[in-house]
């Protein structure tokens, strides 16, 4: 797992890894990407989906959003393969034998046919590369007509997000790796001319700090689901689940 569990400190956040609190906010994105596929998969027409279905998680991590889908019980329908910049990271990834993680640069062309996926996942990275557009365009490349893509970026209101960018270019990141300032519009622009959009969603206004205590409450992580559904873009965070613009030819 991610980190070793201290049952003196400890609870199981989402009953998948330990943590400080129960339904920790910074993590509420991998549940809620569990959940969209189940419901995926029970919607879908048998008929398009040829298993194992095929998934990639471009910047993969330690692996969270595969642990994640075990604990919905639908790791099992997917070739679960992942993509990580940090040649160290993949050894440090629970190794069940049902996934790989490779050494990958997310900015390069990725190893995969055109038409060849069936979900793509990229969460928390498009905001620390040089040229996002690239990838974007190369997830439209390797999905599958009938594929989805699920990416999320931190985000700021349009305002904020436009004053942030400014002071990038004037003054440098001055300590922050976030060389992307998105909005939920900005997003959107980036993602409009390769996908349509299925939904989006944000999960937390605020998190941590004061609140903290409030995140080992069902209601409260409720609530701000709820909130992230009906106005995303009040929230520091988007998910958006995008379908690839299928091209005439």
């Amino acid at each position: 797992m991610f980190v070793q569990y201290r049952p003196d400190r400890d609870v199981w956040a989402f009953g998948v890894e330990p943590a400080k609190v129960k339904y920790r906010l910074r993590l509420a994105r991998y549940p809620a990407l569990a959940e969209y596929l189940q419901d995926w998969l029970q919607q879908a027409p048998q008929a398009d989906l040829q298993r194992p279905l095929q998934l990639l998680d471009i910047g993969a991590g330690f692996g969270r959003s595969f642990v994640y889908l075990g604990a919905a019980g639908i790791a099992e329908e997917f070739n679960l393969s992942g993509i990580d910049i940090d040649p160290e990271r993949k050894a440090d990834v629970f190794q069940g034998g049902d996934w790989q993680i490779k050494f990958g640069n997310a900015e390069e062309p990725l190893a995969f046919a055109d038409n060849s996926l069936d979900v793509v996942i990229c969460e928390q990275l498009l905001e620390h590369l040089n040229h996002p557009e690239k990838v974007i365009q190369e997830v439209h490349r390797v999905l599958k007509p009938q594929g989805i893509f699920i990416v999320g970026v931190p985000t700021f209101p349009e305002p904020i997000a436009k004053l942030r960018r400014w002071s990038i270019k004037r003054w440098g990141l001055r300590g922050s790796d976030h060389i992307q300032t998105y909005s939920l519009k900005s997003i959107r622009s980036a993602l409009a001319p390769y996908f349509d959009e299925d939904c989006a969603r944000g999960f937390r206004v605020i998190s941590g700090g004061i609140l903290r205590g409030w995140e080992n409450y069902s209601w409260w992580y409720q609530f701000n689901r709820w909130l992230g559904r009906h106005v995303p873009g009040l929230c520091i965070e988007v998910q958006l689940i995008v379908k690839p613009i299928v091209k005439q030819a």
